[in-house]
């Protein structure tokens, strides 16, 4: 199975992939924000980083890895698509949530990030997070993924996680 955690800065995703991967058999984290992390950046980043996230899959699964957890922000049911047509089998079960978090808490989580780095981006990630935050907030259904709530701490949003998935 493929699961895709789709949300904007600060709001949990790598931290709930990786408790997600560490409780399911099998498994293999791929990090879109370490994946995207080149420089200089690629002329197309949605072709650079889903083809790596191919070649990462295919790899995997040589080595008998068949489920994976995949975080990134994607702003376009089109680029979801792309992923999965790219990385997910025929017969491969595929879900997507869309992390849910109140914005006042989504920005309480980034300035505690923030102040556990060396260099200040504040000004910078709080951008970043306006304007991924109203293009997915605008989603007028599941077509960015299945909203999810992460307001709760990881461990019980892997519960409540796995417990869709079943």
């Amino acid at each position: 199975m493929i699961i895709v955690l789709n949300g904007p800065l600060g709001i949990g995703k790598s931290t709930l992939a990786e408790a997600l991967s560490e409780r399911i058999n099998r498994c293999a984290m791929l990090d879109g924000d370490a994946l995207a992390a080149v420089n200089p950046p690629p002329v197309d980043a949605r072709e650079h980083l889903h083809a790596a996230m191919a070649l990462l899959v295919t790899h995997h699964r040589r080595f008998g890895y068949r489920n994976f957890v995949i975080n990134h922000l994607w702003e376009s049911e089109a680029d979801l698509e792309d992923l999965r047509r790219r990385v997910a089998a025929p017969d491969e079960r595929w879900s997507c949530y869309r992390l849910t978090l109140d914005r006042t808490a989504n920005l309480a989580r980034i300035a505690r990030r923030a102040a556990a780095r060396a260099l200040d981006e504040g000004a910078s990630e709080a951008w970043t997070f306006d304007q991924e935050y109203e293009r997915l907030n605008h989603a007028a259904g599941d077509e960015l993924g299945e909203p999810f709530d992460v307001s709760g701490p990881p461990g019980d949003l892997v519960e409540a996680l796995l417990e869709k998935l079943r």
